[in-house]
């Protein structure tokens, strides 16, 4: 099948109080997305000179938030419906709490959403660094690849792992002593001193809404880690991932909710799995030694393992363009209706094949706070008319990519499009993109 790149630049003119915008017509070839250890040093350099310059462009609200932080609100809003966070495992406190038809449940967490919520979301963050170089596009880090570590977190692409800080965990019960090495991210790329600064109120941490501070903070595993308490995943899991059965499976299982035994037995995952694995080690995160918190069985101590605020590190992207294209090839394996999605009826309101998702749900649901910080104000305005269903995001090549083990890499193409100054109506324009997509009774394999 060819593939038909369906991408909507939006490019603005002017100030924010008026300018024109106009429409970029649809560019023939697909675009690829790349494992992160073949992308060529032009490549790693593109792309994070792009993510840092969405730091530096104004958002849409007015409020003097770059259009980065609004993509960091967004995912800590989304969060905000719930108090539970992190597969039940820690309480989020929380003053004020959400409102409208998606209050229940995480927006885009721990429910059949996950997934189609977060390729609405890495598609619109890919349009925003395709707006300042339309040659970039999302890598992703295959987490089983042992090469993966030390090309990610080199301290000329994403940086490295923070310093200043030993944390001794010591557990009553006689459970072995844990010690974790890291803290801010003191020098080269994303740390503060690169210019990196992180707004404080989207930054706090999942267990006592506290503030991490305006640096990047990372705990990475020791390299000498072993199987399990660090990187690489184990290969065949993630193979296990890819034989799941249904949608009902195959969601918790990559999320890190539960896992699937060699011996096929299903497990909870008591310690994070998976997608959460990732997250909890970059972050770093540890059992809780004090049994009487019985509801937060894991402390968190980083930028990735406090969940809410977690995009405000740029291997969040990475990781979950890794989630989204472990879906697409399991999507590509000839599954259609119950297999494919969630059983109609079986989920919280925002998860059910045709309910909207918030944020982009016409303004039906308003996010709750964290802790006693309203999210609100960090938030992007959002069109009312901007609506997004878990359907509209099951056909992943309408959204004009597709994935390296899918095809054979092509040699790249100038593209005809880039910045042409991009102020806040043109900001609101990239965090916005309007599908419809014909409803569907059986959802068909996609991309054969």
């Amino acid at each position: 099948m060819k593939y038909l790149q369906k991408i909507v630049t939006t490019i603005s003119f002017g100030t924010a109080i008026a300018m024109t915008m106009l429409q970029i017509p649809a560019i023939a070839n697909t675009f690829v997305r790349k494992n992160v250890i073949d992308l060529t040093a032009q490549e790693k350099s593109d792309f994070v000179n792009a993510v840092k310059t969405l730091k530096t462009i104004p958002g849409s609200n007015n409020k003097n938030v770059s259009l980065y932080d609004e993509f960091v609100a967004i995912h800590a809003g989304a969060m905000t419906f719930d108090p539970m966070q992190l597969g039940g495992q820690v309480m989020l406190p929380q003053d004020t709490p959400s409102t409208g038809p998606a209050t229940g449940a995480d927006a885009a967490h721990e429910n059949g959403g996950f997934l189609p919520w977060h390729r609405e979301y890495l598609s619109r963050f890919e349009q925003a660094l395709q707006s300042v170089n339309p040659n970039v596009t999302l890598p992703y880090w295959d987490w089983a690849d042992p090469r993966s570590v030390n090309v990610i977190f080199d301290p000329n692409f994403l940086g490295t792992n923070g310093s200043g800080s030993t944390l001794i965990i010591e557990y009553p019960d006689g459970r072995p002593t844990i010690r974790l090495d890291g803290g801010p991210v003191v020098s080269g790329n994303f740390s503060e001193a690169d210019g990196w600064t992180i707004i404080p109120d989207l930054h706090s941490n999942i267990g006592t809404a506290e503030t991490l501070g305006t640096s990047l903070v990372r705990y990475l595993p020791a390299p000498d880690a072993p199987p399990g308490s660090g990187f690489p995943l184990d290969r065949a899991e993630t193979d296990r991932i890819l034989q799941s059965p249904d949608y009902a499976t195959f969601r918790p299982f990559i999320e890190g909710e539960i896992t699937i035994n060699a011996d096929g037995t299903q497990s909870e995952c008591r310690n994070p799995c998976n997608h959460n694995f990732v997250h909890a080690s970059v972050g770093g995160t540890v059992p809780n030694p004090n049994p009487n918190e019985t509801e937060r069985r894991l402390l968190t101590f980083g930028t990735l393992s406090n969940t809410p605020g977690s995009p405000n590190d740029p291997v969040f992207w990475l990781l979950h363009t890794n989630i989204d294209r472990l879906w697409a090839e399991w999507q590509n394996n000839g599954r259609q209706g119950s297999e494919f999605y969630a059983v109609p009826g079986t989920e919280h309101y925002g998860h059910n094949l045709n309910d909207r998702m918030w944020p982009w749900d016409g303004g039906d649901s308003i996010p709750g706070s964290i802790g006693s910080t309203d999210i609100r104000p960090y938030l992007p305005v959002v069109s009312p008319d901007d609506i997004v269903r878990p359907i509209d995001s099951l056909d992943w090549p309408k959204y004009g990519y597709t994935y390296d083990t899918f095809v054979k890499p092509v040699p790249e193409t100038s593209s005809t499009f880039g910045l042409l100054g991009l102020g806040a109506l043109g900001a609101a324009s990239l965090l916005r993109r309007k599908r419809s997509y014909p409803e569907q009774t059986h959802l068909n394999c996609v991309g054969k």
